[in-house]
């Protein structure tokens, strides 16, 4: 049943992919490297091309995908510049789209605008129709109550729910070890994924930022830990290839068994 559902999944992922130009993945990674420029312009191309926001998701890099937000993305660049007037103008579109807002990590940075705040409208003073005195000892007149049906709050699946949790921790390892938190992304990758081709992603970026920290310190003591993580990444994703955007040659050479 699980795997029926995992490719279910492909294929909206896959639908997702067809309709969002490549300008949507080089904008997420733009800004996950904090190239904030960059992924505004990116996220305009995007927008220019395919402007509906989707539920679907497209693929980043590997088993990272991401949901087709690009007004989400490009309010985000905005605000990270401090162009606050197109910042929110780009976080109410992606809100009126109602996509960004089902997503918890999403809906959190539209509450808070990105830091941007929008401006107060000045509030007119109430005006007094009537001044009444009312008498000493007059019962006090209760304002009816009206009573309203309980707002039902639709509730993920058990499979949705895990799917998204995935999805954000590997986009949290990313994300550290695009901004050279090589230690980070370690620590991030320790708890392990159920996901068998999510687990093989960890493994490679574990490879990564432990092959980084070679580099950095020659600390000899990682180099059989480098080679267990990319053993572990070609077992769980035997068909993979690590995507030359993200990793340096040298790496991908040795998760493919070339030395």
């Amino acid at each position: 049943m699980r795997a029926v559902v995992l490719s279910l999944c492909l294929v909206i992922a896959a639908t997702a992919y067809a309709q969002a130009p490549t300008s949507f993945a080089e904008g997420v990674l733009a800004f996950e490297k904090g190239e904030w420029s960059k992924a505004e312009r990116l996220m305009r191309e995007t927008i220019a091309r395919n402007p509906n926001e989707s539920a679907g998701t497209v693929s980043i890099a590997g088993s990272w995908f991401e949901t087709y937000v690009p007004h989400y993305f490009l309010a985000r660049a905005l605000a990270k510049q401090g162009k606050c007037a197109e910042a929110l103008a780009a976080f109410a579109e992606t809100e009126r789209q109602g996509i960004s807002p089902t997503i918890s990590d999403f809906a959190r940075h539209l509450r808070t605008r990105g830091g941007c705040k929008p401006q107060s409208t000045p509030t007119q003073p109430k005006k007094v129709i009537k001044e009444v005195e009312v008498p000493f000892g007059e019962e006090e007149i209760v304002p009816a109550t009206t009573t309203t049906a309980p707002v039902v709050t639709p509730t993920a699946t058990a499979i949705d729910v895990e799917l998204r949790q995935t999805r954000t921790r590997l986009a949290a390892v990313v994300t550290a070890y695009l901004r050279g938190r090589y230690e980070e992304t370690i620590r991030l990758t320790e708890r392990p994924f159920t996901d068998r081709a999510a687990a093989g992603e960890s493994a490679l970026f574990r490879a990564a930022a432990r092959d980084a920290l070679y580099r950095i310190n020659g600390d000899e003591t990682l180099k059989p830990q480098i080679e267990e993580d990319l053993r572990t990444y070609r077992a769980l994703r035997p068909n993979a290839r690590p995507d030359p955007r993200i990793f340096p040659p040298r790496l991908i050479a040795m998760a493919s068994g070339v030395r």
